[in-house]
């Protein structure tokens, strides 16, 4: 079945078309190098949703590299791009593939805790966010989300990336045995409470999908 799904996934994007030729050698560097980009059909929807939506104003926690942060500014020419990262290799990084791709104008890259820097941008006088894009510490999704509501509008579009952590949060025999078990079981159960929280608060509709290693798809409506 798995093959199944690989080639069919496979077949699927060779449809794939960037929306510039400047995300080209961004993801086949990515790519080539393993480093965590996301996924082509992920980038995909979220394609069709920034074309639905229109924001001015995207939220990202978890830079990585940049490429996504990237990819926002190039999809929404007119939106400024917040874009969040922990890790300080990666954020250097994401400051020079931001600048390659043209877009360093608008795309602000924080550095530091998810939360904290949202606090930061609230007590700047940030708010009416209407794109949130959440891809960082899987077990911190909930903590992060309840910040970025705090800067967002009515109506705002959340879109939570890697839900299914390669099966784990559904199956309890994908965590690997060793001295991570216990992280991984952690990291399951945060999971399992976040989806809980987005698919039960009245002022959330969501939808669960299988794209990629899985994606939330969030319309937050204050109540």
């Amino acid at each position: 079945m798995e093959m199944i799904n690989a080639d069919v996934q496979t077949f699927l994007n060779r449809y794939y078309r960037p929306v510039s030729d400047a995300l080209i050698p961004f993801r086949e560097a990515g790519e080539k190098d393993r480093i965590p980009i996301i996924l082509k059909e992920t980038e995909s929807v979220l394609t069709m949703l920034l074309k639905l939506k229109k924001p001015a104003r995207v939220l990202e926690i978890g830079t990585a590299i940049g490429y996504s942060a990237a990819f926002f500014a190039l999809s929404c020419p007119e939106a400024e791009i917040y874009t969040i990262e922990k890790d300080e290799l990666a954020y250097s990084a994401a400051r020079l593939n931001v600048k390659r791709a043209g877009v360093s104008d608008r795309v602000h890259l924080l550095f530091g805790d998810g939360q904290e820097q949202i606090e930061k941008l609230r007590d700047r006088g940030i708010a009416d966010v209407d794109f949130v894009f959440i891809d960082a510490a899987k077990s911190h999704y909930k903590r992060f989300l309840e910040s970025a509501l705090e800067i967002c509008g009515d109506g705002a579009v959340i879109v939570s990336d890697n839900i299914l952590m390669h099966g784990l949060t559904v199956f309890e025999s994908a965590a690997p045995d060793g001295k991570h078990r216990r992280k991984h079981n952690t990291n399951r159960r945060k999971m399992r409470e976040y989806l809980d929280f987005i698919t039960r608060d009245p002022r959330m509709t969501t939808s669960l999908m299988t794209v990629g290693d899985g994606m939330a798809v969030t319309l937050y409506e204050k109540k």
